[in-house]
């Protein structure tokens, strides 16, 4: 797509003070932007406006640069008709004539039968002039889309309760479907069958509440009601129920009716059948619900309309596919800052709101850290234009890598036995400082699944000849060791073949991994062990690496990618709040994505700076001995500089160098010391013997012997070096004051 037409593209939206971007529905398309989607992607433009920024909003948001084929609207609707027929006018000044209103009514009174906004208008008496009283720009256009399948993601208080109370009084009202055959065989048409389903009564009655309060305001539409009593437009048991004399019905249900353990969810739910589904805060219902209820209804009656309104909770579900990756559906995004008193209220949520729940409650984003592991937006970034190579030589016209002989390359390696074992080789540009998938492979499992498993690592060893290859211990450990027995013994073999020699370097290249037990790494600055959970470390290099962008794989791997977008934190242990990672639907599978984290984290583990080849050299220096302290024997002199450097976080990895006399020996140092001083080659310290009732000079404690004198000490609190007061002790106990 060209940049110009992107620039274009970009005017269709809007983006708040946050750095939000969402759709204007107020836009008109630049009759450039316009031409170029007629004639490139062949939509419709004997549309409304919103129908035509609908268009190319939706075939731009799924639109693969990667891909040759172009995208195509997939959602299914019927389009908003552009104006009037013609021959309209005749009918209006009939009409005003007639009625003997103005012309203007009139004209809205025809339109009240093709457009939903203006039968809410006429019906109920909303004025673009009353802003107390309006429908707002961007409910406007949810009212009037004819979408099949409609995701409304927005954020709190934005008014999403009352503009589906409005669509769904216009489907109540207006909709016709046909409900089989009358005794003569012909079509019944009534009014159409709508089902609510909300995650709490609360927000049921709500909704019901906002339906009556609306249809009393008008005498004809209420008069069509036929349920309730008294007051009330409708029932609330055995379900919540509103009817109507045209055969409409609106039935309401709270989806944690009858869940139950067992599997048998839904309970009075199921075998219900719709014309129309509305649910409510969608991403707060059951998995369960919407697979034993509201599936099975859409299976049953393709034609079903279904509307789904929620403000994301963290969770990467259906609603998260329904509104970023299902091309069906189409999705209406507006954060709370689309409100026109925003501004009076935007102190109050700030300052009540985390950041955290600010962007889901308020800017209606799916926070992704919350529940999946790796960002879309990381995954989209990763996919490249390439297919897997062929052999090293493919690098350099597929990836860029002219240097591929040098090219670090390592093996991953999942083993299952159910869905077989994954190989994924990854390859790291120095060039370019990025990793590559450069193969994957899966072996299934067979009756002889260990020897063709084994043989396949024999292969890639020989085609790739690895600097590493990580196995997964826990199901291969016996493939393992039965790999490094077979490279030992090919050691003695005379007349070795290619692949002889290779399969040598097997017993130094293969690394056996274990996911439970603890990685050891080395800090690059202290030298110090730094010790990881063996799945945690995988995971988070993995996760650096993409967030970083520095991970690239070929586009049409649909598994792998489909498998980071499964990946997900399923809860976090109680003892330690680390996350347990693992599969959101396990028919998806993690095993490709296993086997690409090994092979990341054999390039980490081994030649990253973490893995303590590469910490520097430093030069020698010496540290200058106070002469006034009493003798120290060499080796705990050394100790005694080795704890303090560490003590102060000394960076880099030291040693101290100990210079020993004699046999090295602390009595022999002694004695050699002792034997200096009386040659006068050095001075012996002699402490003076003088009454104080201070701490005595001499006495004093240097800094870091003051330090660990006072560590857990009474006096641990006061400054070092600090004068202290000793009682005076007198060796007899008889007084000796001026008082006889």
């Amino acid at each position: 797509m060209k940049k110009n037409i992107k620039e274009l593209v970009k005017k269709l939206y809007k983006t708040n003070e946050y750095g939000y971007e969402y759709q204007d529905p107020d836009a008109v398309a630049d009759p450039e932007l316009v031409k170029y989607f007629e004639k490139n992607y062949n939509i419709r433009t004997d549309v409304h406006r919103s129908c035509v920024n609908c268009q190319i909003r939706q075939i731009t948001k799924y639109d693969d640069p990667n891909s040759k084929k172009k995208n195509t609207f997939k959602p299914q609707c019927g389009f908003i008709p552009k104006s009037l027929p013609p021959g309209s006018s005749k009918t209006i000044k009939e009409i005003a004539l007639k009625s003997d209103m103005p012309i203007e009514r009139a004209k809205k009174l025809l339109l009240s039968t093709i457009d939903p906004v203006a039968w809410c208008e006429v019906m109920f008496g909303f004025s673009d002039e009353d802003q107390r009283w309006s429908i707002r720009s961007y409910q406007k256009e949810q009212l009037r889309c004819t979408s099949k399948r409609i995701a409304v993601r927005e954020g709190r208080r934005s008014g999403k309760t009352f503009a589906m109370a409005l669509k769904l009084l216009y489907y109540a009202y207006n909709l016709r479907v046909e409900k089989g055959r009358d005794s003569d065989g012909n079509p019944v048409i009534l009014g159409p069958d709508i089902m609510v389903v909300t995650p709490y009564q609360a927000q049921l009655t709500n909704i019901f509440e906002e339906i009556e309060s609306l249809i009393k305001r008008n005498t004809d539409l209420r008069s069509e009601v036929t349920t309730g009593t008294a007051d009330n437009l409708y029932i609330k048991t055995p379900t919540f129920k509103m009817e109507f004399k045209n055969g409409s019905t609106i039935q309401g249900f709270v989806s944690g009716l009858g869940v139950k353990e067992d599997g048998s969810g839904g309970g009075t739910m199921r075998g219900q059948s719709a014309h129309v589904i509305y649910l409510d805060e969608m991403d707060m219902i059951p998995e369960d619900i919407l697979d034993k209820v509201v599936s099975p209804i859409l299976a049953t009656t393709p034609d079903t309309i279904m509307i789904a309104t929620s403000t994301p909770i963290g969770k990467r579900a259906k609603f998260y596919n329904w509104c970023l990756t299902r091309e069906d559906f189409k999705e209406d995004y507006y954060p709370t800052t689309v409100l026109p008193h925003w501004e009076q209220i935007k102190e109050e949520i700030e300052s009540e709101s985390t950041k955290e729940s600010f962007a889901t409650e308020y800017m209606a984003e799916f926070i992704e850290g919350m529940y999946g592991v790796f960002r879309p937006s990381w995954i989209q970034a990763a996919r490249a234009d390439y297919e897997y190579l062929v052999s090293r030589p493919d690098a350099r016209p597929k990836i860029g890598v002219v240097d591929y002989e040098n090219m670090l390359v390592s093996i991953g390696i999942d083993w299952n036995k159910n869905a077989g074992t994954e190989f994924f080789v990854l390859g790291y540009a120095p060039n370019q400082g990025l990793w590559y998938a450069l193969d994957a492979i899966n072996v299934p499992a067979s009756e002889n699944s260990s020897q063709r498993w084994m043989q396949e690592v024999l292969r890639l060893n020989y085609k790739w000849k690895p600097d590493w290859i990580y196995a997964d211990e826990g199901y291969g450990h016996t493939i393992i060791e039965d790999l490094h027995y077979q490279s030992q013994t090919l050691r003695g073999k005379r007349n070795k073949t290619q692949m002889d020699l290779q399969t040598v370097k097997l017993s130094d290249r293969l690394v056996a991994f274990n996911f439970s037990k603890n990685v050891i790494l080395k800090d690059p600055i202290t030298g110090q062990d730094i010790k990881k959970a063996g799945k945690h470390f995988l995971v988070e290099n993995a996760v650096r690496t993409l967030e970083d962008g520095l991970f690239k794989f070929p586009s049409s791997d649909e598994t792998l990618k489909k498998q980071l977008s499964n990946y997900v934190i399923l809860r976090r242990q109680a003892s330690t709040n680390k996350p347990v990672y693992g599969m959101e639907n396990e028919r998806i599978g993690d095993h490709r994505l296993d086997a690409m984290m090994l092979a990341l984290a054999a390039l980490s583990l081994q030649e990253s700076i973490y893995s303590g080849k590469n910490l520097p050299i430093s030069s020698p220096g010496l540290v200058e001995i106070d002469k006034e302290k009493s003798y120290i024997s060499p080796q705990r002199e050394a100790r005694d500089i080795l704890n303090n450097l560490k003590k102060h976080k000394v960076p880099g990895a030291f040693s101290v160098l100990q210079i020993l006399r004699g046999n090295g020996s602390e009595e022999e140092q002694k004695a050699i010391h002792q034997k200096y001083i009386r040659q006068g080659l050095i001075e012996e310290n002699k402490p003076r013997n003088r009454s104080s009732k201070f701490i005595k000079e001499n006495n004093k404690p240097s800094l870091l012997e003051g330090i660990q004198q006072n560590v857990n000490s009474p006096t641990s609190g006061d400054l070092i070096g600090e004068t202290h007061h000793i009682p005076f002790k007198r060796k007899n106990k008889k007084s000796r004051g001026w008082r006889k």
